[in-house]
């Protein structure tokens, strides 16, 4: 049987001797009990010590707050706690690898990763260094962070050429490619009718047709020019670009190959709604429960990986009501308003950047564009749901799970 070590937070469990006697609480308990703890709470120490932390269904079906590491306020109700460090059992033999891990928010979205290894003070260390470099990802590229990278293209790019880092550049020029792949589903420049979409403002606001009448006129792709020397330009005054949509399977690629370098390759990194596993836990898969679109507490299926991404995207993240009318932030870059008639998406692939984009795509597409395009992409796959309910799969998911044809709303 493997046991927790010794600590000041963890002590030794001892046992009564055989005759009553008064638990921790005050009172007199039968002989035999630990601690004064009742027959329930010693099932769940038994199974703790037996099994080390457990990460079921329920801890990945919960709701993770907000979708981009842009700092952008969530909706009520999704301010995530912090997530303590946890360690699974170590063997008896201190020789086979265990479960490390630990989470927080970051830009207010939670962040959790756990490794699997031998050496605690090594996957610490690693933890660590990962989760300060989602940080600084974030923080570089945010959209609405002062002095980030992205927010000097916004302020100053339609009037002189603004110089990007190679990293920032080579995520733009991929964001570029990913908006002609979908005909422009997925589309950067999208950010460009934020101020018209304030979801921070109280009380909310709808923008009238003509507003977004004129936005329209400034979004797309073509707007935005990269030139060789990393210098970028839009072509009008009210482009603006965001790359939120892309940061978590940025973070992902970084962290990915900051743990290969330290030599940890069995590990899941969650950030939001995205999962990214590799390897395996001893000789089982990484499973990832994507959650259900509107019951925070239930999951739609399982899915059991080995190095890929589930990239989720919902239309209930962030929102906001009027008139009876729900108003969420996944905008169609060809109307200017939120998508309509589907409520989730969740894109299952080996490239994390590609499925981000292709989760938001699938929103715009819908149900019947949106699977012919994963169809039509290599090592994709992934599923829809509309807002009756129905599930919408493309041809290979089912090698990763078995979809419900329709989910309870």
């Amino acid at each position: 049987m493997q046991r927790l070590p010794p600590t000041r937070a963890n002590p030794p469990l001892q046992r009564r001797p055989s005759r009553p006697g008064r638990g921790l609480d005050g009172r007199t308990h039968a002989p035999g009990l630990i601690d004064g703890w009742p027959p329930l709470h010693l099932a769940v120490v038994a199974a703790a010590l037996v099994c080390g932390p457990v990460v079921g269904a329920n801890a990945w079906a919960a709701r993770p707050s907000g979708r981009s590491l842009s700092g952008s306020a969530l909706a009520d109700g999704n301010a995530v706690a912090e997530v303590p460090a946890e360690t699974a059992a170590p063997p008896a033999d201190g020789g086979s690898p265990m479960l490390h891990g630990h989470g927080r928010p970051i830009e207010g979205v939670d962040v959790h990763l756990r490794v699997w290894l031998k050496d605690q003070a090594k996957a610490e260390a690693a933890v660590a260094a990962a989760l300060k470099e989602v940080r600084r990802i974030s923080r570089k590229m945010s959209t609405e962070r002062r002095r980030s990278e992205i927010d000097g293209v916004n302020r100053l790019a339609d009037r002189e050429e603004v110089i990007l880092s190679r990293e920032t550049y080579d995520l733009v020029q991929r964001a570029l490619h990913l908006c002609e792949l979908t005909g422009g589903a997925f589309d950067l420049t999208v950010q460009s009718f934020d101020y018209l979409w304030n979801f921070k403002r109280r009380p909310p606001v709808r923008p009238l047709d003509d507003e977004i009448k004129a936005r329209l006129a400034v979004v797309g792709c073509n707007n935005v020019l990269l030139k060789p020397n990393r210098a970028i330009r839009v072509h009008a005054p009210r482009v603006r670009i965001t790359l939120a949509d892309l940061l978590h399977g940025h973070a992902m690629v970084t962290v990915s190959r900051l743990l290969l370098e330290r030599g940890i390759d069995s590990f899941r990194l969650r950030i939001g709604q995205d999962v990214y596993v590799r390897g395996r836990t001893g000789t089982r898969h990484w499973y990832v429960a994507v959650p259900h679109p509107l019951k925070r507490d239930r999951e739609i299926v399982q899915l059991y990986l080995t190095s890929h991404v589930a990239a989720t995207r919902s239309v209930t993240d962030r929102y906001f009501m009027k008139d009876g009318k729900r108003y969420h932030d996944v905008l169609n870059p060809r109307t200017g308003r939120p998508v309509e008639g589907v409520l989730q998406a969740t894109v299952i692939g080996t490239d994390t950047v590609l499925a981000d984009a292709l989760s938001t795509a699938m929103l715009v597409l819908g149900p019947k564009a949106g699977i012919a395009l994963l169809n039509k992409t290599d090592n994709i796959d992934g599923f829809i749901i509309d807002t009756k309910g129905r599930v919408y799969g493309s041809s290979g998911m089912s090698d990763f799970a078995r979809l419900p044809k329709s989910i309870d709303l």
